[in-house]
């Protein structure tokens, strides 16, 4: 089409009828932008297209990954809860005469305020998502929003955790270690079977303690703040499922 202008236009020039010559210039320049255009639209239609595979597939990742998560995280949060009521049981019985708590098992309660552990998501997908620059790929501006918050949320949750085993570590622990039988209380714990102490401890004085009574309240206290954190993560991560289901479609 290009060398048909171009011939016209030679012709044009020899018979020297310039305004005719410039209107065939200028057609010949029409349809070379045009060109351009359609060539730029389809390179765009192209990338987009590109864009929206690779977004599925993204997506799709990030769905899976997360649907993982939660159960990791039902079942940390299932734990903390147990830890929570085992601790609150033993601070029911502070200061409870000796009958009342020649009732309980107090090696397993303790057992239990100490079983506590941290919750560690699987994060490959979301890292690899961030670190490419491929985020911008998801068209939903309120999964990125999540995906940014669920990474506020977990250095929360860190900050927390990082206090509670503190706490636990070097005060409680040493604390129990002194004036209370850790072979008797790992009975309850991984080291189950491996057999009572020969000593005899007495743990019910320990219930008379105001210091064992404030060590119980720290775990206690660390247990619901942790647990606050683990419940938000479980918000955000339910939301991040739901906007990431290959199946969902967004409202217009």
């Amino acid at each position: 089409m290009i060398s048909f202008f171009r011939k016209i236009r030679q012709k044009l020039l020899q018979q020297n009828r310039v305004t005719r010559y410039l209107v065939y210039a200028l057609g010949e320049i029409v349809l070379v932008v045009i060109g351009i255009l359609i060539a730029l639209s389809i390179n765009t239609w192209n990338e987009n297209l590109k864009n929206k595979n690779k977004e599925k597939l993204i997506l799709q990742d990030l769905h899976l990954e997360f649907q993982k998560n939660k159960e990791k995280l039902q079942a940390t949060i299932k734990l903390h809860r147990n830890v929570l009521n085992g601790t609150n049981a033993a601070l029911a019985l502070i200061n409870e005469p000796e009958d009342v708590l020649a009732k309980h098992n107090l090696d397993s309660l303790i057992a239990i305020s100490l079983d506590y552990g941290d919750f560690s998501p699987s994060q490959s997908v979301l890292a690899d998502l961030i670190s490419s620059g491929n985020l911008n790929l998801i068209s939903s501006e309120s999964l990125r929003l999540l995906i940014f918050d669920w990474g506020s949320a977990i250095k929360e949750k860190e900050e927390s955790y990082e206090t509670m085993d503190e706490t636990s570590q070097n005060l409680f622990l040493p604390y129990l270690t002194k004036n209370a039988s850790m072979k008797n209380i790992d009975q309850y714990s991984l080291l189950e079977g491996t057999g009572k102490s020969k000593l005899n401890p007495q743990l019910q004085k320990l219930f008379k303690d105001l210091e064992f009574e404030n060590h119980l309240d720290n775990q206690a206290w660390g247990t619901v703040n942790y647990l606050i954190k683990l419940e938000r993560l479980e918000a955000l991560g339910d939301q991040i499922i739901f906007l990431s289901d290959p199946d969902f479609e967004p409202k217009p």
